[in-house]
């Protein structure tokens, strides 16, 4: 898949795009055109109609006299194609004209179209007619492929470099670095976002980002997290080794609260702060954010035992822990017979080497990647070097099935409502509805937002219960309760596929203008490296760029079906039944995968901090 992705990009600004010469259109209607000096010099332009900033090498083309105008894509050079007076005389094609919005198309018409015939193509049979085929041959119905590992340590040097002790630190202290310099751009810098680096560090380059490093590391985020690192720097008053003695108090985390239930809350929280208040476009703000995260990890290891918060209480380690569910890299035991005979349990409650493991899992006996957080201290402690980290194919733990959570499927349900609901609150139609409800209930546009939220929140809960129940009684399966827990699992490659997509929009298309801010973080008029003038375009262009986004819902759609065939398997065993009481969820997954494609068809607003 990465090969895939980022063949589509560098395909993507290496091919050339058509032109389209309006001279003589712009003759007979008496539209004079000047020709201005940086019109030859500068490699990247502005859209004259919704002022991106693009790449003159890939961009679409219209000349009038001698003069020529760059697009992001044909429904912009259509619009002047159509209407030239309107835009080649009263928007001229400066690099800072208009710098203040944009407002990105969505996927056409057609690609959407295509793209539901595409699913609707794949939801019913696919998957059950690949199960017959394989019974035809013989083959059994489970897939041998997922048993498929790679230890990613078999070499002896790599283990050294990755047991060795201080490696974390060294990761953690540069994520450190970036942290202050968010902290301190965001309270004293300027705060205009688009001058200022700390809403563009933060919501796009790391909060979009993350997604993708789920997608291909796992849980590696939480390895180099720098809440954890200066929290644990300061309770230990050490950088790396294991605890002995620290100044935390060691209390066990209320029973009550052993759940990711505080973690739920905290995203709905903070997506609706992040939307409702707007805090993208506040560095201030943002930087408050950063603090009350680090605040909560260093009030958590002063007063609870290990990394409790870690594993109950933190929104990224939950939402990147269930996704993580998808991702091809795991840390686990390597043999169990070696497990069974060892009666230390160093791996749980460390030893001089390092500390037991700090969200209380026991390799043993751990089957997926919710909890574990990567932090290699298993590798260090294991007496018998049993623990490794291993190369799997792509939701394994989704495939292998389970009883489920509850306090999990329920975040795998918000999962997709709110990232939808988050690509939604960024479309024209967005404001429509808010004013909608707004003048209609005659209350203030916070408290509309918030009932709108409320609304898309437990909607989606609602509709699957329901059919979680239509699948139970079909199936004959004895508590619908099981059906809800098991079948929201496969909504998380759905989830996670549009979340990619939704991203690859903020990440590819925003992103490059780091190269600009890294010059002035704080918005003083500095120009350290020489940047700081750079108009940076994007690292697609838009039409590559909706490739990607129908991929991404197509491959998450594809995944879904995967992992409900296998649900159903394990729930429903006679196979006419289990067709039939999957058809509840296929339509819940077909619907879900449908609004993906919705809500990237529509234009989205993007944020001014990077645009």
């Amino acid at each position: 898949m990465f090969v895939l992705v980022s063949g589509l990009v560098v395909w993507d600004q290496r091919t050339a795009r058509d032109s389209v010469d309006l001279t003589e259109v712009a003759a007979a209607a008496g539209l004079e055109v000047q020709t201005h000096e940086d019109q030859q010099e500068a490699a990247v332009a502005r859209d004259v109609v919704c002022n991106m900033t693009v790449r003159r090498a890939t961009a679409y083309q219209v000349t009038v006299a001698e003069r020529t105008y760059f697009f992001c894509s044909t429904y912009c050079r259509d619009a002047v194609v159509a209407e030239p007076a309107r835009w080649i005389q009263a928007h001229p094609p400066s690099l800072t004209a208009g710098a203040d919005k944009h407002l990105m198309r969505g996927i056409p018409a057609w690609m959407y179209q295509y793209g539901v015939l595409i699913l609707l193509l794949v939801s019913f049979g696919l998957f059950e007619l690949l199960s017959w085929l394989r019974e035809r041959r013989g083959a059994p119905l489970t897939q041998p492929a997922l048993d498929a590992r790679q230890d990613l340590l078999g070499a002896a040097w790599v283990r050294r470099l990755v047991t060795w002790k201080p490696l974390r630190f060294c990761f953690q202290s540069v994520c450190a670095a970036f942290f202050c310099l968010i902290i301190y751009a965001g309270l004293f810098g300027n705060q205009n976002p688009s001058m200022n680096v700390a809403p563009l560090l933060t919501w796009t380059i790391w909060w979009a980002g993350l997604i993708f490093l789920i997608l291909y590391f796992g849980k590696l985020w939480c390895f180099v997290c720098p809440w954890d690192g200066i929290a644990t720097w300061i309770e230990r008053l050490k950088p790396w080794g294991p605890r002995q003695s620290g100044m935390g108090l060691g209390l066990r985390w209320p029973r009550k609260l052993r759940n990711i239930w505080p973690a739920v809350g905290l995203f709905v929280l903070l997506t609706w702060v992040e939307l409702g208040l707007g805090v993208t476009m506040v560095p201030r703000v943002t930087a408050y954010l950063a603090l009350g995260m680090l605040g909560m990890a260093v009030t958590s290891v002063l007063v609870f035992d290990r990394k409790a918060f870690c594993r109950y209480g933190c929104l990224v380690g939950r939402v990147s822990g269930l996704y993580a569910l998808f991702s091809p890299i795991e840390v686990r035991s390597k043999d169990d017979a070696v497990c069974s005979t060892c009666r230390t349990m160093d791996c749980y409650k460390g030893n001089a080497e390092g500390d037991g493991c700090p969200t209380f899992e026991f390799p043993r006996t751990m089957q997926r990647n919710t909890y574990c957080i990567s932090c290699g201290e298993c590798l260090k402690t294991c007496p018998h070097g049993n623990t490794t980290v291993r190369l799997r194919p792509w939701a394994s733990d989704l495939a292998q099935g389970g009883k489920g959570r509850s306090d999990e499927a329920f975040l795998a349900i918000v999962l997709l409502s709110m990232t939808g609901f988050h690509g939604l609150t960024m479309t024209p139609r967005w404001g429509e509805w808010s004013d909608a409800v707004q003048s209609s209930l005659a209350i203030p546009a916070q408290a509309s937002f918030s009932l709108l939220m409320v609304g898309l929140l437990v909607l989606p809960v609602l509709l699957f219960a329901l059919l979680s129940k239509a699948t139970a009684m079909i199936g004959r399966v004895a508590r619908t309760r099981t059906v809800f827990l098991r079948y929201a699992y496969a909504l998380l490659p759905i989830a996670l596929f549009y979340h990619l997509a939704h991203n690859a929009e903020h990440f590819l298309m925003e992103g490059p203008k780091l190269l600009a801010l890294a010059s002035d973080p704080c918005g003083w008029g500095w120009d350290l490296f020489g940047t700081a003038g750079w108009a940076v375009p994007p690292m697609i262009t838009l039409e590559g760029l909706w490739i990607l986004q129908v991929f991404f819902v197509v491959i998450g759609h594809l995944y879904g079906l995967w992992i409900s065939e296998r649900t159903t398997r394990g729930l429903v065993p006679d196979r006419l039944r289990g067709i039939l009481a999957q058809i509840p969820m296929l339509l819940a997954m077909l619907a879900s995968s449908t609004v993906s494609l919705w809500l990237l068809n529509q234009p989205m607003e993007m944020r001014v901090s990077a645009m």
